[in-house]
This record gives C-alpha cells, sequence and structure tokens, in this order.
C-alpha cells in the first residue's frame, strides 16, 4: 500500500473554494467601489483613493506583522494537536492587535500626520485635497483595519475558512451600500467612502468575534512565554510583512513613475491595472493561504508527503491562474468605460497599456504563493529576500525603460519587472535546493521524507479488505523495528479507530483514509484522517461508550481529536518503556 493524494486534494479544495469566494468578494468590493467613486466623484475621485491606497496597506500590513506569523505557528500547534499552546499565540497575536492598533488610531486621530503623509505620496495638486480627506478618516480607525486583516488571518486556521468568505460578503454588501448612502443620499463625498470602509470592516470583525467565541474551540488564556511568543511571531511574520510593505512601496514605485510620465489619466489607467491584478491574485492568494493553513497543519504532522501533494496542486492552479486573467487585458477599453473615462485619449490609453500591467501577475502570483510556503517551512530569510527582489526588479524595470523608451511607453517596465523576478526566484531556490546536497526539493524546498524505516504512512481505502491489508503492513512495521512492547496496544487501538471510519463515517469504496505511524525514541505517534461525517470520539461519555471505544482508551495512553478543513483528525500516542 502506498500514501495518496485523496484527502489532500480534498483539503485543498476545501480551503482554496472559501479563499476564492473571501477574495472575490474583496476584490468585488473595490471594483463595485471603484466604479461608484468614478461615477458619482468622477475620475479624480478614484485617482485619489489609488494615491491613498499604499497608507492603508501600510496600516493593513501592521496587521500582518501580528498575526501572519502566529496564524502559521497556530496552524502546525493545531496539526499536532496542541490546543494549548495553540491558545497562547492566539492571545499573543490578539493582544498585541488590540494595543498597537489603539494607539495608531489616536496618534492618527489626534494629530496632522495624514497631511505630510499624503503630500509626499500625492505628486498631483489636483488630487491632494481628495486623498487627503480620504486618508484621514481611514488613518484614524487604524484599528478596525488592522482588527480585520489579523483576525481573517487567525480564523483561516481555525479550521472553516468559510466563516471569512461569509465575513467578506457581508462587508462587501454593506460597503456597497453605504458608499451610496454616504454620497449620493447624505453628501458626504469623499469621506463618506471612508467612513462606509472602516463600517463594513467594524460589522466583519464582529462577525469573526463572535465565530471564536461562539463556534470555534480557540480561547484566551494567561501566556507564560509571552515574550517569547510575541518575538517569535513576529519573526515569523517577518516576510509576510515585508510582503505586505512591498505591495505598498511597489504602489508607490509605480504611481511615481506613472505620475511623472502620464499625468492622472496614467493614474486612472493604474487604477484600474490594480484592480485587473487583484482580480488575477484572488487564486494564487488562495493558493498561499492554503500553503500557510493546510501546510502548517501538516508540518506539524510531519506529514512532507502531504506537503509535497498540496504544492503540486498548488503550483498548477498558480501557473494556470495569471494565463486566464491576462484575457481580462483584451477588454480593457470597455473596462475603462466601465470605470467612468469619458475621453477617448483615456479609453485608448488603457487599451494600450492594461494588458503590460497584466503580464505582472505571471511574477507576482507564483512568487507571493511561494513566500506563504517558504515560511510555513522556515525558509525566512530566502522569502523576505525574494519579496525584496520583486520591488528591485519594478525599479530597474522603470528606470530602464524611462531612460530608452518615450514617455508613452513606461508600461514595457511590467514585463520587464515580470522577466527579472522570475528569473531570481528560480536561481535563489535552486541555490538553496543543490547546497541542501538533495534534502530540499527543487523550488518548494519541502524537506524530503526520512529514509530510515521509522515512517509507515499509507493511505487505505474505506472498506474493511483494505483496513485489514493496512493492519497486516502496520504489525510487519512495527515488527522491523522492534517494537514488541508496544504491538498489541497499537495494532487494537488503530484497527479499533480504522474499523469505525469503515462502518460509520459514510464514507466508502473510492475515499480513503490516511494513516501515519511515526516511531521516535521516546514514544510512536499515529495520525489517521478520514473526509467522512465528524466524530470525536473524546465527546463521548465512558458510561455510553461501546466495546470498541473502550478497547481503545484501555490500550491508548493518549488521544486527541480534531476536525478542521473537513476532515477529522485523530492523534494517538504510546509512550515507550
Amino acid at each position: 500500500m502506498e500514501r495518496k493524494a485523496y484527502l489532500i486534494n480534498k483539503s485543498f479544495g476545501y480551503f482554496m473554494f472559501a479563499s476564492i469566494m473571501s477574495m472575490t468578494a474583496m476584490n468585488l468590493n473595490s471594483i463595485i467601489d471603484g466604479i461608484i467613486m468614478g461615477n458619482l466623484l468622477g475620475e479624480n475621485a478614484l485617482s485619489a483613493i489609488n494615491v491613498v491606497l499604499p497608507i492603508v496597506n501600510c496600516i493593513s500590513a501592521v496587521g500582518v506583522l501580528l498575526s501572519q506569523g502566529p496564524s502559521m505557528k497556530m496552524a502546525t500547534y493545531l496539526g499536532a494537536l496542541k490546543k494549548d499552546r495553540a491558545n497562547q499565540i492566539f492571545t499573543v497575536s490578539i493582544v498585541s492587535m488590540l494595543i498597537v492598533g489603539l494607539f495608531l488610531s489616536v496618534v492618527m486621530g489626534v494629530t496632522n500626520l495624514p497631511v505630510p503623509i499624503v503630500r509626499k505620496l500625492c505628486v498631483a495638486q489636483n488630487l491632494n485635497d481628495l486623498a487627503l480627506r480620504y486618508a484621514t478618516v481611514l488613518m484614524a480607525g487604524a484599528i478596525l483595519l488592522i482588527f480585520e486583516n489579523g483576525l481573517s488571518t487567525l480564523v483561516d486556521v481555525m479550521g472553516n475558512p468559510k466563516i471569512v468568505s461569509f465575513s467578506m460578503l457581508i462587508k462587501m454588501g454593506i460597503n456597497i451600500v453605504f458608499d451610496i448612502l454616504n454620497i449620493k443620499v447624505l453628501g458626504m463625498d469623499i469621506a463618506g467612502a471612508a467612513y462606509a470602509t472602516l463600517f463594513s470592516s467594524l460589522i466583519a470583525d464582529a462577525i469573526f468575534v463572535f465565530y471564536i467565541v461562539k463556534k470555534s474551540d480557540i480561547r484566551l488564556c494567561s501566556c507564560p512565554e509571552w515574550h517569547k511568543d510575541l518575538g517569535g511571531g513576529i519573526i515569523q511574520s517577518v516576510p509576510g510583512f515585508i510582503g505586505s510593505l512591498s505591495s505598498v512601496a511597489l504602489m508607490f514605485i509605480c504611481n511615481y513613475f506613472i505620475m511623472a510620465n502620464q499625468g492622472s489619466d496614467g493614474m486612472f489607467v493604474m487604477s484600474i491595472g490594480y484592480t485587473l491584478i487583484s482580480i488575477g491574485s484572488i487564486i494564487s492568494n488562495g493558493v498561499g493561504m492554503t500553503y500557510a493553513a493546510i501546510g502548517g497543519t501538516l508540518l506539524g504532522q510531519e506529514d512532507y508527503f502531504g506537503m509535497r501533494a498540496l504544492f503540486k496542486r498548488g503550483i498548477l492552479v498558480t501557473l494556470l491562474t495569471p494565463v486566464l486573467f491576462n484575457i481580462v487585458g483584451l477588454f480593457s477599453g470597455s473596462l475603462a468605460v466601465a470605470y467612468g473615462a469619458t475621453s477617448q485619449e483615456v479609453i485608448e490609453l488603457s487599451r494600450r497599456s492594461l494588458p503590460m500591467i497584466c503580464i505582472m501577475l505571471f511574477s507576482l502570483g507564483v512568487i507571493s504563493s511561494m513566500i506563504q510556503l517558504h515560511t510555513v517551512l522556515e525558509h525566512r530569510t530566502v522569502s523576505s529576500v525574494n519579496t525584496l527582489l520583486i520591488i528591485i526588479s519594478v525599479v530597474l524595470a522603470f528606470v530602464v525603460s524611462e531612460h530608452i523608451f518615450a514617455p508613452e511607453n513606461i508600461w514595457y517596465a511590467f514585463p520587464l519587472a515580470t522577466a527579472g523576478s522570475l528569473f531570481v526566484f528560480i536561481a535563489d531556490t535552486t541555490a538553496i535546493s543543490i547546497r541542501s546536497k538533495g534534502q530540499l526539493q527543487l523550488l518548494s524546498l519541502i524537506p524530503r521524507p526520512e529514509q530510515d524505516g521509522k515512517l509507515y504512512d499509507v493511505s487505505v481505502e474505506c472498506n474493511m479488505n483494505a483496513k485489514g491489508t493496512a493492519i497486516d503492513g502496520l504489525i510487519a512495521f512495527l515488527n522491523e523495528n522492534g517494537v514488541n512492547e508496544l504491538e498489541n496496544s497499537v495494532v487494537h487501538s488503530l484497527d479499533e479507530l480504522m474499523m469505525n471510519i469503515v462502518s460509520f463515517s459514510g464514507r466508502g469504496d473510492g475515499a480513503y483514509m490516511d494513516l501515519s505511524v511515526m516511531i521516535r525514541d521516546d514514544r510512536i505517534m499515529a495520525f489517521l484522517k478520514n473526509d467522512g461525517k465528524p466524530f470525536d470520539p473524546l465527546s463521548v461519555n465512558e458510561k455510553d461508550r461501546k466495546s470498541g471505544l473502550k478497547m481503545v482508551f484501555h490500550f491508548c495512553e493518549n488521544l486527541e481529536y480534531r476536525y478542521s478543513f473537513g476532515q477529522n483528525l485523530v492523534l494517538a500516542s504510546w509512550k515507550r518503556t
């Protein structure tokens, strides 16, 4: 028998669907928001909002710094079924976001700090007043933006990503309604759009809090290693934080060169371009989030086969996505009209320029998703370096394009930056793999499976014959490794658990359960996974347990259970004498 990718592909699809739904809602929100701004307030309002986006992304990056690393550590601990440690990591992240968010909101709300920041970002004077009014409101509401970004990241790894999708859909509806209400009915101008954004973020935050308190098994708790957990989480977040700041830097760089060469018309085109990139990045970002959530869980189980299967599925999806979304660039003129463009010059500029902006999806999509995987595997240096090299590639591409091409052809910088960043990414990950002497796979940098014979890793079809064959293989594995003193306990426990899955999970031929048994110096650990009906053996009272379950508790020293990403996960372990 051998391990199959059945359950990995199921969990990948489960998480990806929810991620695509949530990011689609986020991007539809931006698209509709942009269309409303362009049609209700004019082209300059849309350009002004685009100028302020780097500020919003910087605030959101703080949420990334305080939540992304902790979420990956939470995923790893939840995968290993160490719930106490997951609770501690969660608590440190929540409290740190609260403290930092309140501080930033107070500073931004009571000082004139937004004024010099906006003036630095906004080179076009005709956009300055609009940008300042929009930014002042959003910066004062920093705590809401930080919590929305941070809570969505933490909830994602708790095993039910559909909650994030639901909250984003609700947020989209509320934001659109209040955009129209604030601008059209209440006459609040561009500031009304900012208030609508903050109110919708508040509702999303409330949904996350309700889910955590009422539906999840994650709780706030005391943290004896507070400083260590905070520092470790921040260190783990550094690549994602740099990535968020890099997104801000990329927007600033692109805005600077486009405004210098194309003026406000170029900024209007860039506004649409950012939307297209966001749409095209929906799936690749979903892949990255899947690497972080499910990959972290698999890492906690030392399931490197599962991580490799996850990577193969993810990279295939990531490579296909840019091709599909570059087709959208063929309809650039129509998009410009939809966003409120009335000038034929602007429409023609959009038609020529937007397809070249879309080419950036090839590098941004592949590299951004892989950075998440590398961060989960704690290759933080290469993740950070690759993120920074994207910025360097973009700067060099714009400088070269500005000196070689005419101003109207500054858009050639986008395909040049794509080629440069992909070349560097492939080169440095290949170098790391070579230096590992075959211990790390190419590109993914996932460790090779152990070759010492201490792992029994199989996928078992959900029927009695396959279960019997798997148990026979387990007995042979234990005998080969001299585990005579625990053989009966391990075999009887796993046999009963697997028989329960075959009999009551609702799965049959064509469906698989995964069994991984690891022999360590001090103990034996077994992970048993299936995608059948949720069943927690620990929730059954002792007096209600039937003979098979009583046998499991008799022979098994430690039993843990968790239901996440649509699958049951049982950890059984025995201490070796």
